[in-house]
């Protein structure tokens, strides 16, 4: 079975293969490629295609390690998929220091894992690799705001002022507003609202409690207004979604 053979098999035994590409192509910093049990190449996104120093997937289709990174490295990670092929066993999260094609030294986190046909035979393997360096820059603005996000986790039932939010980070309101909508694409507002409805959801189906009970305790000023802003974010009365999803 050649390189283009396996993929069109293993294409063929995914659900949404496309999807699943387009996913990978749209996580920070994350390299995701697959191989057959040869070491071929059979599937990249496309941080891994220029990882290895190409432009397109189909460049890369049938070629090996050894074709893009230095002898040393390459017999590395060929003996890691070796590993994995042979014993059915996973690499799961090894922090390591490899080399780009241009020999620029990053710090990756790296995880493998077997791929089995419908006989349950090893057919090759799929892996990822995440540069720790590069991914801690996208991050970051997610993590700056951890703090204002575990606070609204700790305290939706309380009456939370969004100069309250703003002091935590050391802002102004206006400064505070416009920096989390630039990375949560909604408003403070709109995030406490989320919290108050994902928490109040729970409560509606794995609880007794009267739904006003539920509106006060996550926070909301009466029944109306929890029940107003319930369907607003999911569509439906607080006595449907319950119905829903409680036998």
């Amino acid at each position: 079975m050649n390189a283009e053979q396996f993929k069109a098999g293993f294409l063929k035994r995914m659900h949404s293969p496309l999807q699943m590409q387009l996913l990978f192509n749209h996580l920070p910093e994350v390299y995701f490629f697959v191989k057959d049990r040869e070491g071929h190449f059979v599937m990249a996104n496309d941080m891994f295609v220029r990882q290895c120093g190409a432009e397109t997937e189909a460049e890369i289709i049938g070629k090996t390690d050894f074709d893009y990174f230095p002898m040393s490295r390459a017999e590395s990670y060929v003996q890691d998929d070796l590993y994995v092929i042979e014993t059915g066993e996973s690499i799961i999260d090894r922090v390591e220091l490899a080399p780009d094609p241009r020999n620029s030294i990053h710090w990756f986190i790296t995880t493998k894992v077997p791929l089995y046909s419908s006989a349950g035979k090893i057919i090759g393997l799929a892996g990822t690799a995440r540069d720790l360096t590069r991914a801690g820059l996208v991050l970051r603005p997610y993590t700056e705001m951890q703090v204002v996000l575990e606070h609204v986790r700790d305290h939706y039932a309380n009456q939370i002022e969004i100069k309250e939010l703003a002091s935590l980070m050391h802002l102004s309101v206006s400064q505070f507003e416009r920096r989390f909508r630039k990375v949560f694409q909604i408003s403070p507002f709109k995030h406490i609202m989320n919290v108050r409805i994902r928490a109040a959801s729970l409560l509606l189906t794995t609880t007794n409690d009267t739904i006003a009970a539920i509106a006060l305790d996550c926070g909301f000023y009466d029944h109306s207004h929890f029940t107003r802003n319930f369907r607003k974010l999911m569509g439906v009365l607080p006595r449907e979604f319950r119905r829903q999803y409680v036998a």
